[in-house]
């Protein structure tokens, strides 16, 4: 699980305002439950003969299936610290896991998603769900005191559009919270094929940090708001029949847009 950063390899302000965190009980806890709630070969077979025809996002919706973990409760807070409460907009919540774990930091949560199934699973969680895409659609009902883009940008068509767009959603002093993993790895699901994105973002690099540069720099830096916080953290599926636990390695910048 990787937390640090080879800091020599960050450029200065991201040097400068990284934070450090730590594999923590809640993390421990989903990571030791994995082997235990992994899917079975019977979900694992049909999720794989339903992939030719859907997106995995949609079969995930109807199946339950790969519950994830990004950040613990405590995590949240600790990266949050005072600036919490108000209302906190999810910009493709998936099923609702993540979005219930950074949502205990604010009083009011508003998700999205493109995708049906996925957003009937929000609604059952009784979490405020509107079935739309922000890059083709009005923000709904903004402004908001944050906006989360977490592990969105690297699995949609026009991610450069939804940053902007979650950007302006917010009151003056909210917060952007934005989460991808790297080295980015973009594709885009079309019905049960996949494909390159329509407007990737330029944040491809041969390491991490030299991805994480690249994204700073070329997509959030132009934003206009000042990087409050940048993180490392393993980004936690649960697995399947043919492996208990998926990792992949997120960055997490926290944006603070000017009052």
């Amino acid at each position: 699980m990787k937390y640090r950063a080879r800091s020599a390899e960050l450029p200065r302000e991201l040097r400068e305002r990284f934070r450090q965190l730590a594999l923590d009980d809640e993390t421990r806890r989903f990571i030791d439950d994995a082997p235990r709630s992994r899917h079975g070969r019977l979900t694992t077979a049909l999720h794989a003969l339903l992939r030719p025809f859907w997106s995995d996002f949609d079969i995930n919706g109807w199946l339950g299936t790969y519950p994830l973990f990004l950040l613990s409760r405590e995590q949240w807070a600790t990266l949050l610290a005072s600036r919490t409460g108000g209302r906190l907009l999810d910009v493709g919540a998936g099923l609702g896991e993540v979005t219930a774990r950074i949502g205990a930091e604010f009083d009011q949560i508003v998700a999205t998603e493109t995708s049906p199934p996925l957003a009937r699973r929000l609604a059952r969680r009784g979490i405020e769900c509107h079935l739309l895409d922000i890059t083709e659609s009005e923000v709904p009902a903004p402004p908001y005191d944050a906006v989360s883009v977490l592990n969105v940008v690297d699995r949609c068509d026009r991610p450069r559009i939804l940053l902007e767009r979650s950007f302006e959603a917010l009151r003056p002093g909210g917060l952007l919270i934005l989460a991808t993993p790297l080295p980015y790895d973009p594709m885009v699901y079309d019905g049960g094929r996949t494909r390159d994105p329509e407007q990737p973002l330029r944040a491809s690099g041969r390491s991490w940090e030299h991805s994480l540069g690249r994204l700073y720099h070329n997509e959030v830096a132009p934003l206009g708001g000042e990087l409050l916080s940048v993180s490392r953290a393993p980004y936690l599926s649960v697995g399947d029949a043919a492996r208990a636990l998926y990792v992949l390695d997120d960055a997490i910048l926290i944006v603070r847009k000017a009052t």
